[in-house]
């Protein structure tokens, strides 16, 4: 605590003024603890995880297949099928590669899938193809379900995520967001001044005071007691400023993802007319090229000759009823889906009738004549509107 010896020194002396900003050195947040890549890796590898898995042929039939259970119910003994595709794709996100060990039968069939940490494996590329390495053991392709990211220019069998893709933008979030917490903790940067001259010693004595008593959160409700004419003023600091420079992070971080701003509860000003197009955006911008990735690796290491691992990310783009009832009934209407297709799409049982398989045209001039007169019918409610 300052006594007061110290301010009777400065009596007779020129004015002096002492600014204290902060208590102590900022100390960046993990990056992976920031809210807005918390909320990116969750949405893309939940939603990722919950997608309908199927195996089909090369007619596009389904396929009674182990994979199938594997990705749905059990993937091994430790995971369910909805854990280890969301654990896995997690891990791609946030270190660029998600790693699981193929277990298989005596007979060759695959058993389960053992999830493996990132860093407890590593990958080397040989004449023979990528060998994996863990534990000392040395593991052929065959035997490892890999799943990466983007890929690693200097390393064709290694990938990077987005937080070490765009390390710049991630580390600046990360000072941000330390430096909205300092100036919270601080209570914001004080100017202290008297009409006296001060040592470096005596400024010293002043900033270890302040930071002791006041530059604190419990030090905020402490009353501010000044003698000797000395006077203390809060430098303001733009409060919009530093909510802007936050939002411009959470828009550079959804940017790395490939996800929309919108879908980070971030609103930029400029957003998508409907929740349709946004799930578009969002399905076609992120979750496609992580659809893509698990089809090929599953396709390629786990399915039999001439089957094909298939990902349904119809479930993300349906929209709300009224929009998606509108235009399915835009396509029975005019002979393209069955009322069964319909159904399906919305996620309801079939009927069963054999009748509704079939594609029926039921307006003259098919889809040309639905569009029509749906428009008459939206066109009369709108004005049913204004009247009203």
């Amino acid at each position: 605590m300052l006594c007061v010896s110290i301010f009777a020194r400065f009596m007779g002396f020129r004015s002096a003024t002492v600014v204290y900003a902060r208590p102590e050195p900022l100390a960046a947040p993990a990056i992976t603890s920031l809210p807005a890549v918390v909320r990116a890796t969750q949405l893309i590898s939940a939603d990722l995880a919950r997608l309908p898995f199927h195996v089909v042929d090369s007619d596009g039939q389904l396929v009674d297949s182990p994979i199938t259970q594997l990705m749905t119910r059990d993937a091994s003994r430790w995971q369910s099928g909805y854990e280890f595709r969301r654990y896995i794709t997690a891990c791609a996100l946030e270190s660029g590669n998600g790693v699981a060990l193929i277990r298989r039968d005596t007979t060759g069939a695959v058993a389960e899938l053992q999830p493996m940490p990132t860093n407890a494996v590593s990958s080397e590329m040989t004449e023979d193809g990528v060998v994996y390495k863990l534990a000392g053991a040395t593991l052929s392709s065959d035997q490892v379900l890999h799943l990466g990211c983007y890929p690693d220019p200097l390393r064709p069998d290694w990938f990077i995520g987005p937080m070490d893709a765009a390390r710049a933008a991630f580390n600046l979030a990360a000072d941000q967001d330390a430096a909205h917490l300092a100036l919270i903790r601080s209570g914001g940067k004080i100017s202290i001044s008297h009409p006296g001259a001060m040592s470096d010693q005596t400024v010293q004595a002043i900033r270890d005071a302040w930071q002791t008593m006041h530059a604190t959160p419990d030090g905020a409700s402490r009353p501010l007691i000044l003698r000797e004419g000395m006077k203390a003023e809060k430098i303001s600091e733009s409060t919009a400023n530093v909510l802007e420079s936050r939002r411009f992070s959470v828009v550079e971080v959804a940017r790395a993802f490939s996800i929309p701003p919108e879908m980070l509860y971030q609103n930029v000003g400029v957003t998508l007319s409907s929740q349709v197009e946004t799930a578009r955006a969002y399905v076609d911008g992120a979750l496609n090229m992580w659809v893509s990735a698990w089809e090929s690796e599953v396709t390629r290491k786990l399915c039999r000759p001439g089957e094909h691992a298939r990902l349904d990310v119809d479930i993300l783009l349906r929209g709300n009823m009224k929009d998606a009832g509108l235009a399915l009934s835009k396509l029975v209407l005019a002979g393209i889906l069955s009322q069964n297709d319909a159904r399906k799409r919305l996620g309801v049982p079939p009927i069963l009738d054999a009748s509704f398989d079939t594609p029926m045209v039921s307006m003259p001039g098919g889809m040309s004549g639905v569009t029509n007169q749906i428009d008459v019918v939206d066109n009369q409610q709108g004005m049913g509107d204004d009247v009203s």
